[in-house]
């Protein structure tokens, strides 16, 4: 059996919505007892969206792998972490950097906190996360910021960049880790992985992974093969079944 986990935004969605063609892919792909999800650095909230246009999945790994649920919306996994001071000082850094929202949120529950003044008191009130986020003026920024949290806060919470976006999911969480939470409950499954940006580089590395052809140079270097769109990834790798 195989597993294909994708990115979403700017790998199989473009402006949302998912082509015809990767649509009836992935059925097929699906109907021959294979496995296909998403793992995107998306909230949860933000994440109920994926499919509404009507293409077909059995997982969707959240929050850069700290909330994974099924197709019919059961919970699979949910990892939290606790916060702290340390958020508040990410934030007060944040604003040096001149970031454009900071979000924090225990799954469904979010708080956009007021980077230009104070913090609202609503915040004190979540005593774990699910994930935040950050958005910055550049990439450069973006990544100075990654860099901080990693070099001071990699016990209490990991940063991933997207572009000029941080996700940042609890300590030791990543999309990898995400993906061997939903693999275990199969017996030796064929890990496929496939994105665009530079949060999707640990999971490309991990497994066999591919790279959309937009996707930056990085990720195209670091991965074993390239394809147009999910459906010449799916025909190429069910090519090899015959």
């Amino acid at each position: 059996m195989k597993i294909i986990a994708s990115d979403y935004d700017g790998t199989i969605s473009y402006r949302g919505m998912v082509s015809e063609e990767d649509k009836a892919a992935i059925k097929k792909f699906r109907a021959l007892g294979n496995k296909f999800g998403i793992v995107t650095g998306r909230d949860v909230e933000v994440a109920q969206w994926i499919g509404l246009d009507g293409f077909e999945y059995d997982f969707i790994i959240s929050c850069t792998g700290a909330f994974i649920r099924g197709s019919d919306g059961e919970v699979l996994y949910c990892k939290k972490g606790k916060t702290g001071e340390f958020i508040e000082e990410l934030i007060n850094k944040a604003k040096e950097l001149k970031v454009r929202f900071f979000t924090i949120g225990d799954v469904l529950e979010k708080h956009y906190l007021d980077v230009s003044g104070k913090i609202p008191p609503t915040f004190h009130k979540l005593s774990e996360f699910t994930h935040a986020n950050a958005n910055f003026p550049s990439d450069e920024i973006a990544q100075q910021f990654t860099d901080y949290v990693n070099t001071n806060y990699s016990d209490k919470i990991s940063a991933y960049r997207n572009g000029c976006h941080v996700d940042m999911p609890p300590a030791g969480t990543s999309k990898v880790s995400g993906i061997y939470v939903y693999a275990e409950r199969f017996e030796n499954p064929e890990i496929y992985t496939v994105g665009d940006n530079f949060n999707d580089l640990p999971m490309i590395k991990e497994f066999c992974g591919y790279a959309v052809s937009n996707a930056v140079d990085s990720l195209k270097a670091a991965a074993k093969r390239q394809c147009g769109r999910i459906c010449d990834m799916i025909e190429e790798l069910l090519k090899g079944d015959k």
